[in-house]
C-alpha cells in the first residue's frame, strides 16, 4: 500500500509499505542514512514485471518485525514503468511468495498524523513572522512544540507521497525540486480550491512530497475542515485541517468545548456514546431482495473513544442543526458509521425496551465492539451493493410504533450503569424518494412535507469500492457525508463541492443514501451520560430514533 492513505497500488518515485508475516528479524530497524540501500538488516525486496523480466530492487528505509507481525517501508525508484508486478520479500536468505500490485505513474496521498491515513493531516502552518506551528486545535506549547489552528491567509506546508517520479537519484535527499510544471496540482479545501506554490519533493527527505499553498482569505473555518489534493483530477485521501477565525487562538466552529479541543491537543481524549432505534423503508422503485418485508428495523451503537487526531470521526456522530461533515473510511461496515479509528468501550449487557420491544437484549461483536438488535427477519443486503450496518433485519409490517423507548446498560469492563430515553418523533414525506443514482458534480436537493418542524433531518451518503475482506465482512475504501437541518426547512441541499470529495461507487462496493428524521436530542430524551469505570463520565451520549427512507444509490 502507498505508506500515505494506505490504499492498495503504489506510485513510482513514491514510499510504500509491506505488510505480513515474518517479513524481517524481530525488532525494529531504520535506515542509518542516505543514500538509502536495497537491503536492511538482511532483509531485500523486489518487484519483477508480471509479463516477465528481472526483479527490480527497491530501497527499504524501515523494517519491523514483533511475534511475527511485520511491517516494511521502502522506496520504489522512479525508473519502474507503471504497470502490473510481482512482489517478493527475501528475508535472510528465504524469500516469500510473489504478490501482485499496481505501480501508477502518480498516487498521491497525504501523511496524517497518526499514520493511519485518516483524520487529521500531517501539517505545518507558517505564520506571518515566519514560525513554524503543527496544524492542532488550540494555540499553546506542548512538549516544546509550537501548535495552533491555522488562519486565512496562513501559509500551510501539506505533506504526502506519491507527486511522481524525478529525474535524479532516489536514495538522496533531493533538494527543492518543483513538479508543478509537470502536471495540474490542486489543494481544495471543503471544497475550495487553491493553487499551490511548490508542489514536489521535500528537499531533505526521499520520495517525500510537500505542498505549500496559502489559505484564502475568505476560507470557511472550522476544526474539522476537509483538506484533499488534486493531481491531474485524481484526489487523494481526504484528510482534516484546523482552521480558526482571524484573531481567535481556537478553530472554530468546534463540534466540542475548549477545554475539550485543550484536552484533545494534550493527549486526551473524548468519549462518546451513540445508539440508533431505525425504522428506514426502501425507496420507491428499489424492492428488497428475498421478500422479507418492506421495513428495516434495528438498533445499534456502541460507546468509542477517541483522540484529538480522530475528531473528524467524532464530529461525523456529532454532526450540529445547519452543517455538514465528511468522513474518509478504509474499514469495515461498522467504521463507516463510527469512523475509521476509536477505541470501543465495554459497556456490559445493554437492554432494549418500549413500545413494540418488550426487555429484547443486544449482542456485541467482540470483534469491533459494537451492539446490535435486529427487529426482524435477518438479510445481509438488500441488492448487489453492500449497505452499512444497522440493515440486517426487514419486517413486512412495523413493530416499532410512536412512543417513549429506553435504553438500559447493566455495567461493563469500561462503562457503569446507566440508562437513556428516546421518544420516537414523526415521519417526513420524501417528495419523488430518493435517486437511484448521482451525479457528484451537480448539487443534490431533497425536498419533504410533514414531521414536526423542529425535528432534525439527516441526509446521509455513503459511496466507496471494496478493497479486501469478504462478502459477508467486506472492507471498504470509502467516504460518508452527513449534512443536517430541520424539519420545518422542507428541503436540503448536498452541495456538489461535497459529493466531489466521495469517490464514484465500485461495481462490487458500497452506494447508499437516507434520508431521516427524528426529535432534537435533549437530556432527558436523546441525551445522556454514562459513568465511565476508569473515573468520570463520557463527554457526550446519544440514543435517537431515525425514520424515514433509504437507498442504494450509484454515486457517478
Amino acid at each position: 500500500m502507498d505508506a500515505a492513505g494506505y490504499t492498495p497500488g503504489i506510485a513510482a518515485g513514491g514510499v510504500f509499505v509491506v505488510k505480513g508475516s515474518h517479513l524481517s528479524p524481530d525488532g525494529a530497524f531504520q535506515a542509518s542514512g542516505y543514500p538509502l540501500t536495497t537491503t536492511l538488516n538482511g532483509v531485500s525486496l523486489a518487484l519483477s514485471p508480471a509479463a516477465g523480466g528481472a526483479g527490480i530492487p527497491a530501497y527499504l528505509i524501515s523494517a519491523y518485525n514483533s511475534g511475527g507481525t511485520s511491517q516494511l517501508a521502502a522506496l520504489l525508484p522512479s525508473t519502474v514503468a507503471p504497470g502490473s508486478y510481482n512482489l517478493t520479500v527475501t528475508s535472510n536468505g528465504v524469500t516469500s511468495a510473489a504478490v501482485g500490485v499496481t505501480v501508477a505513474a502518480r498516487k498521491f496521498n497525504l501523511f496524517t498524523a497518526d499514520s493511519t491515513g485518516s483524520g487529521a493531516a500531517a501539517l505545518q502552518v507558517v505564520d506571518w513572522n515566519g514560525n513554524y506551528h503543527y496544524n492542532r486545535f488550540t494555540t499553546q506549547t506542548i512538549s516544546g512544540n509550537a501548535v495552533s489552528p491555522a488562519h486565512p491567509g496562513d501559509f500551510v506546508v501539506a505533506y504526502g507521497t506519491g507527486l511522481g517520479a524525478i529525474q535524479l537519484p532516489d536514495q538522496s535527499p533531493p533538494g527543492a525540486l518543483d513538479l508543478r510544471a509537470q502536471v495540474s496540482i490542486q489543494v481544495l479545501i471543503g471544497g475550495e480550491a487553491v493553487t499551490p506554490l511548490y508542489a514536489g519533493r521535500s528537499p531533505d527527505y526521499p520520495g517525500i512530497d510537500q505542498v505549500n499553498f496559502q489559505l484564502p482569505a475568505d476560507v470557511a473555518t472550522g476544526c474539522v475542515q476537509t483538506i484533499q489534493v488534486s493531481v491531474n483530477g485524481s484526489l487523494s485521501n481526504a484528510a482534516n485541517i484546523s482552521i480558526a477565525p482571524a484573531g481567535s487562538d481556537t478553530c472554530s466552529p468546534a463540534p466540542v468545548s475548549n477545554d475539550i479541543l485543550s484536552r484533545l491537543d494534550q493527549g486526551g481524549a473524548f468519549t462518546v456514546g451513540n445508539f440508533w432505534l431505525t425504522q428506514l423503508s426502501p425507496t420507491p422503485g428499489q424492492p428488497l431482495a428475498g421478500g422479507l418485508g418492506n421495513v428495516n428495523e434495528s438498533a445499534y451503537g456502541g460507546f468509542v473513544k477517541y483522540t484529538g487526531n480522530q475528531l473528524a470521526s467524532a464530529a461525523a456522530l456529532l454532526n450540529p442543526t445547519g452543517s455538514c461533515q465528511v468522513l474518509r473510511v478504509v474499514g469495515n461496515s461498522g467504521q463507516l458509521v463510527f469512523g475509521p479509528v476509536g477505541a470501543y468501550l465495554n459497556a456490559g449487557q445493554l437492554i432494549l425496551t418500549g413500545p413494540g420491544v418488550a426487555n429484547r437484549p443486544f449482542t456485541v461483536d467482540t470483534s469491533t465492539g459494537i451492539y446490535s438488535l435486529p427487529l426482524g427477519a435477518t438479510s445481509s443486503s438488500t441488492s448487489s451493493v453492500h449497505l452499512p450496518i444497522g440493515f440486517s433485519s426487514f419486517n413486512a409490517a412495523p413493530s416499532v410504533s410512536p412512543g417513549t423507548y429506553q435504553l438500559i446498560g447493566n455495567g461493563g469492563g469500561d462503562i457503569g450503569i446507566f440508562s437513556a430515553s428516546m421518544t420516537f418523533g414523526q415521519p417526513l414525506a420524501i417528495q419523488g424518494g430518493l435517486p437511484l443514482s448521482i451525479a457528484r458534480t451537480s448539487d443534490l436537493t431533497l425536498s419533504w412535507t410533514g414531521g414536526n418542524p423542529g425535528d432534525v433531518v439527516s441526509v446521509t451518503g455513503i459511496s466507496g469500492t471494496m478493497i479486501g475482506g469478504t462478502s459477508a465482512t467486506p472492507i471498504y475504501n470509502a467516504a460518508k457525508f452527513t449534512c443536517s437541518t430541520t424539519a420545518g426547512a422542507g428541503s436540503i441541499t448536498v452541495p456538489s463541492s461535497l459529493l466531489m470529495q466521495l469517490p464514484a461507487s465500485g461495481t462490487n462496493g458500497i452506494g447508499y443514501l437516507s434520508v431521516t428524521s427524528g426529535p432534537q436530542p435533549v437530556a432527558g430524551n436523546g441525551l445522556f451520560t454514562a459513568p465511565l469505570t476508569a473515573g468520570g463520565t463520557t463527554d457526550a451520549g446519544f440514543f435517537l430514533g431515525a425514520l424515514g427512507l433509504f437507498g442504494t444509490t450509484s454515486y457517478q
